[in-house]
């Protein structure tokens, strides 16, 4: 029920044999990217290096202040991580208020599971949670 728009900073990442709905595009930087989205997108950051994710949280955030149309910006991490990244997004000047905007660890509650695939569901799921409350609306 999603299109999928892939953004990755590696080049030859992205596999030959994806469904049609996923649009892949290399960014480098993929923060760049983030302007181009369409409005209302659903924001999965789960990049293989927090420096990148920092600054795609800050570039949806900055957006987010700007035009308040990305309703869902989430950040796969630990507790840990998010506090840490809580106060660097701080120190660049982003309220608690925007800050409350995101959502880290991503997945549904309850799930504590580690292995990838775990979270792959539970993010899933978590996305389907949100479409029914954007149907809702």
């Amino acid at each position: 029920p999603v299109a999928l728009r892939w953004i990755d900073s590696r080049d030859g990442v992205f596999p030959h044999d994806l469904p049609t709905a996923v649009i892949c595009e290399q960014s480098d930087p993929p923060h760049a990217a983030v302007k181009d989205l369409e409005p209302q997108s659903l924001v999965l950051i789960m990049s293989f290096s927090h420096a990148e994710d920092l600054d795609i949280v800050a570039a949806c955030l900055l957006r987010q202040r700007e035009h308040g149309d990305l309703p869902f910006i989430g950040l796969i991490g630990s507790e840990t991580k998010w506090a840490t990244f809580r106060n660097r997004l701080a120190a660049r000047g982003f309220t608690e208020a925007e800050l409350a905007h995101v959502t880290c660890p991503i997945g549904i509650a309850g799930i504590t599971r580690k292995e990838p695939e775990m979270i792959a569901v539970s993010v899933a799921a978590q996305v389907l949670q949100l479409l029914e409350e954007k149907d809702r609306l």
